[in-house]
């Protein structure tokens, strides 16, 4: 049970941390929000997980104790939820009005203070600017592509981690309790289907990376 702890503990820190980074505006991309979205529905599951284990707990002292971060778990969740949704409306609305400030200050065409020639060809330098913005914000856009797969993969981990541990306690259980054969059979059935699925995910989060780099 001290291991979920740590692991929503981890994940309740990192997802603080990308929270930070876009509530400072260091970074308000798409993949970060995506991030944090996926980040808050992982921190939910290993949160119900950690639920399920402490009312599961024998000794009262650890159960009460396990309960109250629970508690504190979900409510830092909601208040991460709320700072999220409220960020993201805030950084909409300015990005609006700047739309709209825009759209204000350019010249009318029928007016007669309007450029005879609206539209000018681009020099050679202002093409190469335009040409390095749009690379650099391809190779961002890449980037944040990329650690968004490398944090699933990481996820992915460590989940499988808790697997293994969780079944090894559970079939020491099954022992101890002394069930049949065909329970524990069933449980390392189980055991294997997760493996794969595991396995599976690693490789399509590979893929993906992979796809990314070679094709875009």
């Amino acid at each position: 049970m001290n291991s979920l702890y740590n692991h929503a503990l981890k994940q309740t820190h990192a997802l603080q941390r990308d929270l930070e980074k876009f509530k400072s505006g260091d970074d308000t991309s798409i993949g970060l929000q995506g991030q944090i979205s996926a980040s808050f529905n992982t921190l939910q599951r290993s949160i119900d997980d950690y639920e399920n284990l402490a009312k599961r707990e024998m000794v009262p002292l650890k159960k009460e104790t396990a309960l109250t971060r629970v508690s504190k778990f979900r409510q830092d969740l909601q208040e991460m939820r709320t700072q999220f949704e409220f960020t993201k409306k805030q950084q909409e609305n300015l990005k609006n009005e700047q739309n709209r400030d825009s759209l204000l200050r350019r010249p009318n065409r029928g007016s007669s203070n309007a450029p005879e020639h609206p539209y000018q060809p681009l020099s050679r330098d202002e093409f190469a600017l335009r040409e390095q913005a749009f690379v650099n914000n391809t190779d961002s856009q890449l980037d944040d592509f990329i650690e968004q797969a490398q944090n699933l993969l990481e996820n992915l981990t460590d989940q499988h981690n808790i697997l293994k541990k969780t079944q090894k306690k559970v079939l020491d259980v099954a022992n101890y309790l002394g069930l049949s054969q065909n329970v524990i059979r069933y449980i390392e059935r189980r055991s294997a289907q997760d493996k794969w699925i595991f396995y599976g995910g690693m490789i399509l989060t590979v893929l993906i990376i992979w796809a990314i780099i070679h094709f875009i």
